[in-house]
């Protein structure tokens, strides 16, 4: 073995078992998928809760001058937030 081979050799990045770089490869798409999916999901839970206490309050509120646009504003996007990420592309 030369000294330059085993240079190569140390310096060479390592496969993974089982399929080197084409495994790597597929495995990326499924993994941007399931993020995509995970914040998709984590995005709903908030928007849920923003919306389910915005609606609570502006009912509770709805004849308060003071309160109710406000409430009615906070209400009306987070419905819109939870449609958008409803009907956000999906990966994949």
């Amino acid at each position: 073995m030369s000294p330059s081979e085993s240079t190569d050799k140390k310096t060479a990045s390592p496969r993974p078992p089982g399929g080197g770089e084409n495994r790597q490869e597929n495995s990326r798409p499924d993994a941007d998928r399931h993020i995509s999916i995970s914040l998709a999901h984590e995005l709903n839970n908030i928007l849920t809760v923003v919306q389910g206490h915005a609606d609570r309050l502006f009912a509770k509120h709805r004849e308060d001058s003071a309160l109710a646009p406000g409430l009615k504003v906070i209400s009306e996007a987070a419905h819109r937030a939870t449609e958008l990420v409803r009907n956000a592309p999906k990966p994949g």
